[in-house]
């Protein structure tokens, strides 16, 4: 008969889901502004966040040229309150960095190196780099400048994850390569996540991010808005200084408008009766 162990602890290893900020090549300090537009302000949208930095695009020559320092990226990931666990890559002299920071370093190859198979889920995957982020103040909406972005296509169907109770303060749901829909409040201090669009029928008041991998396509929905932040592919918008009176309360659609440089996250008013 097997008896319950006595010792004071068991030691089991189990893989955790972070943030993978996939690097392409550029000079040092190209790459850190980058990455500074993309983190936001803090705490801004990462933050709390454990994340992976993927050098795997990057050959030995390029991250000599370009003159890589890995502790100025976990400086500025840890000043936005990222705490960086992991390095992917295929260089010694990266690892050596990372083995002096005391970060686990893992080789990876790039992401084009082999396409993933039929019906396999999504990569958590920074955008690129040099996207820009937007500026964190709120800006009304325009219906006569901003239009409904054109449907996207798919080569094939999005899972969809639903969450079918509210979502409590501190709480944090992440639906990984699909559509999240919440039936129920978001209460203030929760953040629900998708790398597709967020729906939330009822009252936001929380955080909603969608597009997380990058999608620029992805949309939030809200029956009742009232959100602290909303972000599409990293372009984010606050609300201390209060809601347009079209979008306070009422149903709302967040969307990216491609129509301008750069990109500008809209709030437009929707009729769903």
């Amino acid at each position: 008969m097997n008896k319950p162990s006595s010792a004071p602890l068991d030691i089991k290893f189990a893989k955790i889901k972070a943030v993978t900020i996939a690097l392409r090549p550029a000079p040092l300090q190209e790459s850190l502004d980058a990455l500074k537009k993309r983190l936001g302000p803090t705490p801004g949208v990462y933050s709390a966040e454990p994340a992976v930095l993927d050098f795997s695009a990057w050959n030995d020559t390029e991250l000599t040229e370009h003159g890589i320092e890995l502790k100025a990226y976990a400086d500025m990931l840890k000043a936005a309150g990222v705490l960086l666990v992991e390095v992917r890559g295929q260089n010694e002299t990266l690892e050596a960095q990372a083995e002096e920071l005391g970060l686990r370093f893992e080789v990876g190859q790039a992401d084009l190196a082999e396409p993933a198979p039929a019906g396999a889920p999504t990569a958590v995957a920074a955008p690129e780099p040099e996207a820009p982020a937007k500026a964190s103040t709120v800006q009304k909406a325009d219906s006569e400048q901003a239009t409904h972005p054109a449907v996207p296509s798919f080569d094939k169907a999005r899972r969809t994850m639903v969450i079918d109770q509210p979502v409590r303060s501190g709480q944090k749901i992440y639906a990984q390569g699909a559509d999240l829909i919440v039936m129920g409040q978001v209460s203030a201090g929760a953040e629900v996540i998708a790398d597709g669009n967020v729906h939330v029928y009822g009252v936001l008041r929380g955080r909603a991010l969608a597009g997380a991998a990058g999608d620029t396509q992805a949309r939030i929905i809200s029956t009742s808005f009232e959100a602290e932040l909303v972000a599409v592919a990293g372009y984010y918008l606050t609300f201390e200084g209060g809601f347009p009176e079209e979008n306070r309360s009422k149903p709302t659609l967040i969307h990216l408008d491609h129509g301008t440089e750069p990109a500008v996250l809209r709030l437009k008013a929707i009729n769903i009766r």
